[in-house]
């Protein structure tokens, strides 16, 4: 776990962007989501010091995964002023993964968080924690590596039942072994592969590794097979085509990963911290927005933020990073809380994280019924009450 890169401005850069959408006070803000959409319009950053400043400061810790998509609206935020500026002051910790990132919950380590759906199922089925709603789309960047004289790769494409594009068949996979993160997406990827080719992890050697650590052991000549994500060298391995081929990906396995907010159950039942967080669900949104619009600045954000985490990229790479997923819209997030299901008597956000889970489920990662645990968890009041007080 690594604590913020300052505290000070980490807090002021995520509370700004989380009090334009707060509802702390109609003048208040009314004049910092004007403000904040002028930004993401394409206009200055000044446009947010033009609003009223609150007559409150809340605080909030909030928590990641190093160098992430998902964080990097926080990033920004912190670093354009908009936190501040909204009044919301925040304490950054991040991790190198989900479940890791859940443990820290049973000594209320932080309030909310964004992760993967590794860290969406150990924080609810292991600290009952509560999802409040989605980010950005999670396949476009976890990718499965072989060495180009790999007999994987040899064996060629076209005999795996998910996809005719990804590489090798059951005999060329058999006792590999495969650098990838536990009980994370990469799993997740990793399983849904094999599992095409009638394969399970017990048909091949499984070493447990954060994609940081399993991209440097790669390079080192350990592993016949690594599986990474975000920016853990993923795309600095797409570059090196003539040592390494990608045999499969998150989108040929039809992942349907997706990223998202998770609540501390205690932080959310405090009427102070729940204020906090829409403040910050607000500014995030925003921050994405500003994204779209302002895509060289903010790769040039996600190069810094990497740099800081440890995980070099060039701006190249970085840009390719930033096209892998898509950043979801307020509106389209809380669709997804509050449309059901076809067929279903779940939201579209749960029904496609129940379908994950019953994967993992059928595996042997989770236990029998705890796709029934998992429900009831879900809860888009806050996601949607931020939606209403920016209209």
């Amino acid at each position: 776990m690594r604590k913020g890169l300052t505290k000070g401005l980490a807090l002021g850069l995520s509370l700004c962007m989380l009090t334009a959408c707060g509802s702390s006070g109609g003048g208040t803000q009314s004049s910092t989501v004007a403000g904040t959409a002028a930004v993401a319009a394409g206009g200055e950053t000044a446009a947010l010091a033009e609003g009223t400043k609150p007559d409150k400061t809340y605080k909030l810790t909030v928590s990641g995964i190093g160098g992430s998509l998902n964080f990097l609206p926080i990033y920004i935020a912190q670093r354009e002023g908009w936190l501040e500026e909204a009044g919301l002051e925040i304490d950054e910790v991040l991790f190198t993964n989900g479940p890791v990132q859940m443990e820290s919950l049973s000594s209320n380590g932080w309030d909310i968080g964004c992760t993967g759906v590794g860290g969406v199922f150990a924080g609810v089925l292991g600290y009952d924690a509560v999802v409040l709603g989605s980010s950005n789309s999670d396949d476009g960047t976890q990718y499965v590596f072989a060495r180009n004289d790999s007999d994987i790769v040899a064996a060629g494409t076209g005999h795996n039942a998910l996809s005719a594009d990804i590489y090798g068949d059951a005999e060329s996979w058999k006792g590999k072994s495969i650098l990838c993160n536990t009980g994370s997406v990469t799993q997740y990827v990793l399983i849904k592969v094999l599992s095409g080719f009638g394969l399970t992890v017990e048909d091949v050697n499984f070493i447990a590794m954060d994609p940081a650590t399993a991209y440097s052991a790669f390079l080192a000549g350990e592993g016949d097979v690594c599986v990474l994500t975000g920016s853990g060298g993923t795309f600095k391995m797409l570059a090196a085509a003539d040592s390494y081929t990608p045999v499969a990906n998150g989108q040929m396995a039809d992942s349907g990963l997706m990223c998202s907010f998770v609540a501390n159950k205690n932080s959310y039942a405090d009427p102070e911290k729940y204020e906090a967080m829409k403040i910050l669900i607000e500014v995030y949104f925003k921050s994405m927005d500003w994204i779209k619009v302002n895509k060289e600045q903010a790769v040039q954000y996600c190069v810094d933020m990497n740099d800081e985490n440890g995980s070099t990229m060039d701006v190249e790479t970085t840009t390719k990073y930033l096209e892998a997923d898509t950043y979801y819209t307020l509106q389209e997030a809380c669709d997804m809380l509050n449309n059901q299901e076809e067929g279903s008597d779940n939201s579209v956000m749960d029904e496609r994280l129940l379908g994950v889970l019953k994967f993992f489920i059928s595996v042997g990662n989770y236990q029998e019924g705890d796709d029934d645990r998992f429900i009831g968890h879900t809860d888009g009041k806050l996601l949607n009450e931020v939606l209403e007080a920016a209209k």
